[in-house]
């Protein structure tokens, strides 16, 4: 998962890239939803771990995310010590990335904005998903209650709780082995 909207620092008035999660190792499952879609799922936890979506209530702009799902080649390599801290994900360049480590094109992809000045307002904690700001606007949006997104893709629309998203993999930029 990548927040394209970083703020700039040091005067710069570009918007950088943080890379909240990456990965790997996913495998079809034998259970499939609404539409015929197949399960994915990954015992792994990174190599790039889950930083949830936090953007500072004063940024003056809602942050885009984006999640990103590529096959992964067997040659990849790439292992948790490239992002042990925040400041190795900062400036993150997923077309460079995906060009070193020969992944092609996404075969699914997804996005949602949370806006950092909702989070504040509504009291809720900056990062916490549904908490004011956050809204999936990839493939459908939700239905406002805040706790069943759905999304759709080749297959259609497909809708899934928090829960069960988070399980499978929604909420992280992910590398399938297939």
């Amino acid at each position: 998962m990548l927040d394209l909207d970083v703020p700039p620092q040091g005067g710069n008035a570009t918007r950088r890239v943080l890379l909240h999660a990456m990965n790997t190792g996913f495998k079809a499952t034998k259970q499939s939803v609404a539409g015929g879609a197949v399960l994915l799922a990954s015992s792994e936890k990174g190599p790039a771990s889950y930083i949830g979506p936090g953007p500072p209530a004063s940024d003056t702009i809602p942050h885009r995310y984006t999640q990103l799902l590529f096959k992964q080649p067997e040659s990849l390599k790439v292992s948790a010590n490239d992002f042990t801290n925040t400041q190795a994900r900062i400036g993150f360049d997923m077309a460079a990335f995906a060009k070193t480590n020969k992944l092609g094109e996404p075969v699914a992809g997804n996005f949602f904005m949370v806006d950092g000045r909702a989070n504040a307002a509504a009291g809720g904690a900056t990062g916490t998903r549904g908490a004011g700001g956050a809204r999936q606007t990839g493939g459908g949006g939700s239905r406002g209650n805040g706790t069943s997104p759905q999304f759709e893709g080749k297959v259609g629309s497909v809708e899934l709780p928090w829960a069960l998203a988070a399980m499978v993999g929604v909420g992280g930029a992910a590398l399938m082995g297939l």
